[in-house]
């Protein structure tokens, strides 16, 4: 595959990744905080969270599913990335590795949550009360291996930021201030892993704590991320007429 291929690729695909993330969770906070979407009640009243479990659930439908796009498209990326910050070796691979995996794990706990959240919708619906608490029995067991999921996305979205930010520092073919960018994003990456084994290990961290890190990486930093990645692997083929030339080293 030539070199103009992979750039249009890439392009599509980070500008698909940017987008989804910046959809998907700013639909999420939207509904948090009831802009869009109705209060949420007391979780101990179990007729009225179902409730509003339903209400919300086109919401939440939505934004996971443009989550979702993103991950499919990291993978995608991680290869994109591979071929741009070559010559390929064993951290290009590594970093692909890490994307592709981070982008297939991710995609599966989504699926599972949406799933959990169809189940809820379905079968809430002029349930009994005791229809309800094993529903909410049942939806703890599903949302374990789910929550695993999402920490092994974590990680291992993590690691691959880290090494495509040093390849692009070293190889000097993407801009130094997207490869620091890559930084802060997997820095808050590890803080939302952190922050979630603190819990499994029974340290008690704030729901806010939780909720301003997906933001900033979900929200903002990610978004940024892919979209100067898109906008990158533009200037290339502006700046060779499109003959499908290695990317210049400017770090603008």
């Amino acid at each position: 595959m030539s070199n103009a291929n992979w750039y249009s690729i890439g392009r599509s695909l980070a500008l698909l990744f940017a987008a989804g993330w910046f959809a998907g969770i700013w639909i999420f906070t939207l509904v948090s905080f009831a802009i869009i979407s109705p209060r949420p009640p007391d979780a101990a009243d179990r007729v009225a969270h179902y409730a509003y479990e339903r209400a919300v659930y086109p919401q939440l439908y939505a934004a996971v599913i443009c989550i979702v796009i993103a991950m499919l498209c990291l993978i995608g990326l991680g290869l994109v990335l591979r071929h741009s910050l070559g010559p390929d070796g064993a951290r290009q691979q590594l970093m692909a590795a890490a994307f592709g995996a981070a982008g297939l794990f991710g995609a599966l706990w989504l699926f599972l949550t949406l799933g959990l959240l169809q189940a809820v919708v379905n079968v809430s619906q002029g349930a009994s009360s005791e229809t309800l608490r094993t529903l909410t029995d049942t939806s703890a067991l599903i949302e374990s291996p789910a929550n695993w999921l999402q920490r092994a996305f974590l990680l291992l979205a993590g690691l691959g930021t880290y090494w495509s930010s040093r390849l692009a520092l070293e190889k000097g073919s993407l801009p130094r201030g997207w490869a620091f960018l890559g930084f802060v994003l997997m820095a808050l990456y590890v803080l939302g892993l952190l922050s979630l084994l603190a819990r499994d290990a029974g340290i008690p961290v704030p729901d806010a704590i939780g909720g301003l890190l997906i933001l900033l990486s979900g929200g903002i930093v990610a978004p940024v991320w892919g979209a100067w990645l898109a906008v990158r692997l533009w200037r290339p083929l502006e700046s060779v007429g499109g003959d499908g030339l290695e990317p210049t080293t400017s770090s603008v």
